[in-house]
C-alpha cells in the first residue's frame, strides 16, 4: 500500500505545481491530505508489527510514514500501546473523559473543539506525554526521531521554493489534520468502558474513505484484534456482525449518521461513559 500512496502523492504533487486552477489545486490538496492520513494508518500498522515480520523494518518504515505527519514513531508507539492496554480507563492516555475531568474542562466543549483542532492537540500530546513516560533509552530515540524530522523539513524548505513547499506539503497537511480530527472523535467519544464490545466504535463509511484510511474506520474490530492487518478488518466485522448487534456495539453506517446523533446527544446533555449508538441498534437491545 505504501508504494501506491507514494505514487499518488508524487502524481498529485506534480499536478498541483503544474496547474493554475485554484479549484484543481484545492482538489489536489484534498487528495494529498487523505494520502497523508493513509501514511498515519501505515505507521499505526507498523507500531503493531503488522507490516513486516522484522521489528526493525516495522520501526523504520513506521518512522518514514511518520515524517510527513511530524510524528515520531517511537513516541507514537509508546503512547498508542498504552491506549490499547488501558482502553477507556483512568490509565488510558487518550481517554478524553479522563483528561477533561482532571483538567476541569467541560466535556461537551472539548468534544466540539476536538472536531476542529483535535489533531493539533494530539500532535503535542503524543510528543510530550510519550517523552515524559519513556525510559531514558526511549527518550533518546524520540528526541532523535523528532530531530531528524525537523532536519528533513528544514532541508525541504531550503531545497524548494516556499510556494512549492506550501502546495505539496503544508496545505495538504492542514487538510490531513482536519480529516484526522473529524475521523478521530467517533473512535472513542461517548462509548462505555469495561466491555471490549462497547469501548470503541466502528464507522462503516464508503469505499473511498476505507481505501484512503486503510480501514482505520473499523476501529472496534481493530481494538478487539490488534494483531490482525488492516486489510482483514472488514472480514472480521462481517464475521462478528451478529455479536455486535447483540452487545449493542456502537456501529454506525457513516460519519454523517454519527455526527447527527452526536449533535442531538450534545443538545440533550452528554453523559460520560454512556455510549452513543444508532437508533436501530438502541431499539433492538433496549438501551
Amino acid at each position: 500500500m505504501l508504494p501506491c500512496f507514494i505514487a499518488l502523492y508524487l502524481a498529485f504533487g506534480y499536478v498541483v505545481l503544474l496547474v493554475q486552477s485554484l479549484a484543481i489545486q484545492i482538489a489536489c490538496y484534498f487528495i494529498i491530505g487523505w494520502i497523508i492520513v493513509g501514511f498515519s494508518t501505515l505507521m499505526h500498522e507498523a507500531v503493531h508489527g503488522l507490516l513486516f515480520e522484522s521489528p526493525h523494518l516495522n520501526r523504520w518504515l513506521g518512522f518514514v510514514c511518520g515524517v510527513p505527519l511530524i510524528v515520531s514513531q517511537s513516541a507514537y508507539r509508546s503512547h498508542h500501546l498504552l491506549h490499547h492496554k488501558y482502553e477507556h480507563s483512568e490509565a488510558d492516555p487518550d481517554d478524553i473523559e479522563t483528561i477533561t475531568r482532571r483538567k476541569s474542562i467541560p466535556l461537551t466543549l472539548f468534544y466540539y473543539c476536538y472536531v476542529f483542532i483535535g489533531a493539533y492537540i494530539y500532535l503535542v500530546h503524543i510528543a510530550v506525554r510519550a517523552f515524559q513516560r519513556a525510559e531514558q533509552e526511549k527518550k533518546y530515540a524520540i528526541a532523535l526521531e523528532y530531530g531528524i524530522i525537523g532536519a528533513l523539513l528544514g532541508f525541504a524548505l531550503w531545497l524548494l521554493p516556499m510556494d512549492s513547499f506550501l502546495k505539496t506539503w503544508f496545505f495538504p497537511w492542514l487538510v490531513a489534520a482536519q480529516i484526522t480530527s473529524f475521523r478521530g472523535l467517533p473512535e472513542h467519544a461517548l462509548t462505555t468502558g469495561g466491555n471490549a464490545f462497547t469501548a470503541t466504535r466502528t464507522i462503516l463509511s464508503n469505499r473511498f474513505v476505507r481505501f484512503m484510511s486503510c480501514n482505520a474506520n473499523y476501529h472496534l474490530d481493530h481494538h478487539l484484534f490488534p494483531g490482525i492487518p488492516w486489510y482483514h478488518l472488514p472480514k472480521v466485522h462481517a464475521l462478528l456482525k451478529t455479536e455486535y448487534e447483540q452487545a449493542g456495539s456502537p456501529v454506525f453506517r457513516s460519519y454523517t449518521e454519527f455526527y447527527v446523533d452526536f449533535i442531538k446527544a450534545s443538545r440533550a446533555g452528554i453523559i460520560p461513559n454512556v455510549r452513543l449508538i444508532p437508533k436501530r441498534i438502541r431499539d433492538k437491545v433496549c438501551c
